[in-house]
């Protein structure tokens, strides 16, 4: 499992939330599984954005949230795939089984909406929260390293 610290972090602009998922995607290996989550437009695609940049899959412009084709991959310097569960309201049992399946891909997984999946997951994850800060720009990012 990935070596992402458990931390605080806040950033002032959506840059700053891409550059930061740059940053995280040094410690990032096959195998690991990250969870964004957080209010809508609080800013998971732009965290995704960096993070899948900083992994050599896709530059920033090119990387668009999934959420009509609910998973999306890029190969980099490890294979990136992102999802989006936003559509995914409540997840039925065939919607756990294929993701299950998909997960056991040899690659990186960035899952926006996360928490939709968190309680059937059955191996170590990171999760990134982000919600919203003092001003309309600011966001507050609550990392936590692997979760049994």
């Amino acid at each position: 499992m990935n070596a992402i610290a458990t931390t605080r972090a806040t950033t002032r602009s959506p840059e700053e939330t891409v550059a930061l998922g740059r940053a995280l995607a040094a410690d990032l290996r096959t195998g690991d599984i990250v969870l964004v989550c957080g209010p809508m437009g609080a800013g998971k695609t732009y965290l995704a954005k960096g993070l899948i940049a900083g992994m050599g899959g896709a530059a920033e412009d090119d990387v668009a949230s999934p959420a009509y084709d609910i998973v999306h991959q890029f190969p980099g310097r490890e294979m990136v795939f992102h999802y989006d569960l936003f559509r995914l309201q409540q997840l039925s049992g065939e919607d756990v089984e294929w993701i299950m399946e998909l997960l056991q891909q040899d690659g990186v997984h960035v899952i926006e909406w996360g928490d939709r999946l968190e309680g059937a997951l059955r191996r170590p994850f990171a999760k990134i929260t982000i919600g919203f800060g003092e001003s309309d720009e600011d966001r507050v990012i609550d990392i936590e390293g692997a979760q049994p």
